[in-house]
């Protein structure tokens, strides 16, 4: 069983596995650049603008070693999951990408938190006059490196690259802490999820020792894609991964319809579910196959759809936790 402090299980959230897995969740909304301020931001109260412009620190990022900010207060970040993992530490960024804000792929207090911030492009394509216009004095960016780079004129920019290296949620999150000097605040959270993760696995001992598990959504054309972040969840808790997914794989396999039967030795499947508790299309049509409803899983009514199916923060582990605890009791 896998030890409350141990976090080598969890497993990698990439840009294009993360939104082809979610089954078209993370929709891009069309908007224009509009008017947003930071003023939920609680930390912004315990720092003036001329400490923060006066004292600065280094980072160690993909790009090099940046002078940032001692206490970054205006961030722009130039992809949704920076915005997730801001959370994780109590910051709202001023400048977002178009799309985040949509409030099915959301839970309410964060799409609260970020529904009248600024947005400065489409994900990949930032404009530089948008981002300028919020005045930031840094910017995150995990997948975009050589668009993120022309900023540089604008305000510092750090580079933690995810788009194709082996890092982890969890080591993604603890990086972007450091860049904004918030990294007591992330292990507050990191804390309670260990804490969950410890109260779970002992209240529901049994129905974690008699089932076997595994997540998917629904794809394109007739597929599905097996695996999910969520495994990082599940595995943390120990529970037992079936559909022949290894211990070390980290998800989004796609696969035919025809191959549903893979899920047959599984006691609970669970399958992503939208914030407005609809489904995405893709994963409506997998729910409604008859190949799905006579699955043993489902047929025994052991598949529950989860709404925290996108785990790349902490935030999002421990609404995935309170998901899967309720399932449990069910069992």
């Amino acid at each position: 069983m896998t030890s409350a402090n141990s976090l080598l299980t969890l497993d990698r959230r990439r840009l294009i596995g993360g939104a082809a897995g979610l089954g078209g969740v993370l929709s891009l909304a069309a908007c224009g650049v509009r008017g947003g301020n930071n003023a939920d931001n609680t930390d912004n109260a315990d720092a003036t603008p001329d400490a923060a412009a006066d004292t600065e620190r280094t980072v160690d990022a993909d790009n090099g070693r940046v002078t940032v900010p001692a206490r970054p207060e205006r961030v722009v970040v130039t992809d949704n999951y920076s915005v997730w993992m801001l959370s994780d530490v109590g910051m709202v960024p001023v400048g977002i990408p178009e799309g985040t804000a949509a409030p099915a792929t959301l839970p309410a207090d964060i799409h609260e938190a970020i529904s009248d911030v600024t947005t400065i492009g489409v994900p990949g394509e930032p404009n530089a006059q948008a981002v300028a216009s919020v005045a930031p004095d840094l910017i995150l960016d995990q997948f975009y490196a050589a668009k993120a780079e022309e900023l540089t004129p604008i305000a510092p920019v750090v580079h933690f690259n995810w788009h194709d290296s082996d890092s982890l949620w969890h080591q993604q999150a603890e990086r972007v802490a450091d860049a904004v000097n918030r990294s007591d605040r992330l292990t507050e959270i990191r804390d309670v999820y260990q804490s969950r993760l410890a109260e779970v696995r002992d209240t529901y001992a049994d129905q974690i020792a008699a089932s076997v598990w595994a997540p998917l959504s629904g794809g394109p054309n007739g597929t599905f894609f097996l695996g999910s972040p969520l495994l990082s969840v599940l595995r943390d808790l120990g529970l037992t991964i079936g559909a022949g997914i290894s211990d070390d794989e980290a998800g989004f396999v796609e696969m035919s319809y025809e191959d549903l039967e893979v899920l047959e030795d599984c006691t609970v499947l669970i399958y992503s579910q939208l914030f407005d508790g609809e489904l995405a299309a893709p994963t409506a049509e997998l729910v409604a196959n008859p190949v799905w409803r006579g699955l043993a899983p489902v047929s025994a009514g052991r598949a529950f759809p989860v709404r925290h199916y996108g785990v790349c923060s902490y935030r999002y582990a421990n609404g995935a936790v309170d998901e899967i605890e309720a399932i449990l009791a069910q069992l």
